[in-house]
């Protein structure tokens, strides 16, 4: 492996630049990843639907969106939205870990890529279930009695505030995955010199909070405008070629999240070359990288 032979170019890019060398990540690996983001976002579907895929079971009528349905509709929309939104750095794990090894191997093995993850599993759990409040996120549609009346002081409230903080968090501590997955920081440590994952994680983002704070909310806005039209596209499918022109429940329930998922898997690709930026912009990786590759041609050579 040549340190300084990257398949993803190692240099500064500005935000704009790097949305459009996501699409070009996305086209030149769009079958690896497509499978590592839908090995973990399959579970999560399935898991999400049978948290929330019960308020839509209501019956369809013709005015869908103007009888008594319109409360399940917004109430179901509000919370597949925060859960998809809190549990998106999860499903990214096993891409995180393709796209760290495809920026140095051409074709990293699936096998390499799940052997990683599994190797970090622990410490995944706590920085995105715990820390990143994925499971609280969970346990509050566990309590909720889908037999009872609807309480905006759980759904609302409770669940609002917490995806609040969620994004606060990630807007100014966005790279855990790429700390966790790929530098393979411990938790913690007997020896205070060793670096950590918190140490690490202050560290690489410290310096730069309002940028990834500025970076986080142009990215949020994106994501929005891209789940519209996601979603759009797909409801002009339904209709062109299945005379469906109503958002009716089947397609609220599955399509919807659907959309929601595939914005989440490119702006995981955004993340990544994002993380990237940040090492180049304030540690020198590119240079860190042609020292260690001359190092290692060097040492080749006195053998």
């Amino acid at each position: 492996m040549q340190l300084d032979s990257t398949r993803i170019s190692i240099r500064e890019r500005n935000l704009l630049d790097t949305f459009d060398l996501a699409l070009h990540v996305l086209r030149e690996y769009f079958k690896p990843l497509l499978i590592t983001f839908f090995a973990a976002v399959i579970p999560l579907m399935v898991i999400n639907d049978l948290l929330v895929g019960w308020i839509l079971d209501v019956e369809y009528r013709e005015m869908f969106f103007y009888m008594e349905e319109a409360g399940a509709i917004w109430r179901f929309w509000w919370d597949m939205t925060c859960l998809v939104f809190v549990e998106a750095p999860l499903a990214s794990i096993f891409m995180t870990s393709f796209l760290g090894q495809a920026v140095f191997v051409a074709r990293p093995s699936y096998r390499d890529v799940f052997r990683d993850v599994r190797k970090m599993a622990g410490r995944v759990v706590w920085c995105q279930l715990l820390v990143r409040g994925i499971l609280p996120v969970c346990a509050i549609f566990l309590l909720i009695d889908r037999y009872d009346d609807f309480n905006p002081l759980v759904e609302i409230l409770l669940l609002g505030s917490l995806t609040l903080f969620v994004a606060f968090i990630r807007s100014i501590r966005p790279f855990i995955n790429e700390i966790v997955l790929l530098e393979r920081n411990p938790l913690r440590s007997r020896n205070p010199q060793a670096i950590t994952i918190g140490k690490r994680s202050k560290d690489l983002h410290g310096p730069s909070g309002g940028d990834l704070f500025a970076r986080w909310l142009a990215t949020a806005m994106l994501g929005i405008l891209l789940t519209l039209c996601v979603f759009g596209t797909l409801l002009f499918c339904s209709g062109v070629f299945l005379n469906d022109w109503q958002p009716g429940p089947t397609m609220l329930r599955y399509v919807y999240p659907l959309a929601l998922w595939c914005v989440a898997g490119y702006l995981s690709v955004v993340r990544f070359l994002s993380y990237l930026d940040l090492r180049i912009r304030h540690e020198g990786w590119e240079v860190e990288l042609r020292l260690r590759a001359e190092a290692a041609r060097q040492a080749a050579k006195l053998i």
